[in-house]
């Protein structure tokens, strides 16, 4: 079995794991459910393997990721979805659920161009509706991206932090957009490209940027974390892409 495979076969059991115990009751909304670290000792793979598979339940409207808190069970998938494959549980019960289908077609291009759009308008809209517990996030994920040992870990962090942003604007649209945004961060193509292109210095770079935009949030100056953030993206986009 090869690693395309095995990471297959693992995602596939975390997610029936926490399917099945969500329809049996097992499991309950609000519940928590084991910690990133604990689903790779119980079922073996990488992080970045559980991860895909909670961003998978995450978009399937199953289980909602909190910055800084966990995952938690949001609903119980309906009796007919609980013996269908999680990936595609709950592809008829919302248009959320076609849309997470979207995200296995989508590029990095693509998600670079929808992220230049939307996101510097969310930062604009956090400035006036960031609680100071939702600014201390931001900076404990900041703080987590500086000690990160591997281009996965930084990417983890990086993703946390504009995760945050989106939770920190109080729009559930947002949310459940950046949910997909993460899940296209996680494919192949975004790792091979970010292991082809990022340097140390630009590592240092990005997350200066990042905690540019964070002591805008904090000052509560919109027009510059707007600003802040578009030149992040777009530095971004030249890195990644060679674009003007």
């Amino acid at each position: 079995m090869n690693v395309r495979e095995r990471s297959r076969e693992v995602a596939g059991a975390l997610k029936r794991y926490v399917v099945t115990r969500v329809s049996t009751g097992q499991l309950q909304p609000g519940d928590q459910i084991p910690t990133e670290r604990e689903l790779v000792e119980m079922f073996g793979g990488g992080r970045s393997t559980v991860r895909k598979a909670l961003l998978d339940l995450e978009r399937d409207g199953i289980v909602a990721r909190e910055v800084g808190r966990g995952t938690f069970v949001k609903a119980a998938p309906r009796p007919a979805e609980a013996a269908r494959p999680a990936s595609l549980a709950g592809l008829n019960a919302s248009p959320l659920g076609e849309l997470s289908a979207v995200t296995r077609l989508a590029s990095p291009a693509d998600v670079m161009e929808l992220r230049l759009m939307l996101e510097p308008a969310v930062v604009e809209q956090v400035v006036s509706r960031a609680s100071p517990a939702e600014i201390d996030t931001m900076y404990e994920c900041l703080e987590q991206a500086r000690h990160s040992q591997t281009l996965e870990d930084f990417e983890h962090w990086d993703d946390m932090l504009h995760r945050s942003f989106a939770a920190a604007s109080r729009n559930p649209l947002f949310n459940a957009i950046y949910a997909m945004i993460s899940a296209v961060r996680l494919d192949a193509a975004w790792g091979d490209l970010k292991r082809k292109t990022l340097t140390e210095a630009l590592k240092r770079k990005h997350f200066d940027e990042h905690v540019r935009i964070v002591d805008a949030i904090r000052a509560r100056n919109a027009a510059l974390a707007r600003q802040e953030m578009q030149q992040h993206l777009d530095h971004i986009r030249r890195n990644m892409f060679g674009l003007a």
